[in-house]
């Protein structure tokens, strides 16, 4: 399991650094940032980010990315459709 820190969520409080025993969290350009190679995998920092800005990773295989690359591309398209009657009602 590994961690990653979403940057569109993370506004540099540092709580997940204080909290963090094995010292893997550092802070470049007022982001966290997890070092993998210190990481324990506790999942504490994870825990804590009040703003929910620390996410686990799941690596997906080759098949399961083009599966739900696929999946939405369809929804995509679904909505376009669904837009364009609405607009062709009015």
């Amino acid at each position: 399991m590994e961690y990653s820190v979403r940057d569109d969520l993370c506004v540099g409080c540092g709580l997940c650094a204080g909290y963090c025993p094995s010292g893997a969290i550092i802070f470049l350009l007022g982001k966290a940032r997890i070092d993998g190679e210190k990481c324990s995998h506790c999942g504490l920092c994870r825990d804590i980010c009040p703003r929910g800005a620390i996410v686990e990773r799941v690596p997906l295989s080759e098949d399961e990315l083009e599966a739900t690359v696929s999946s939405l591309k369809r929804q995509a398209n679904e909505l376009l459709e669904r837009i364009e009657s609405i607009r062709r009602s009015r």
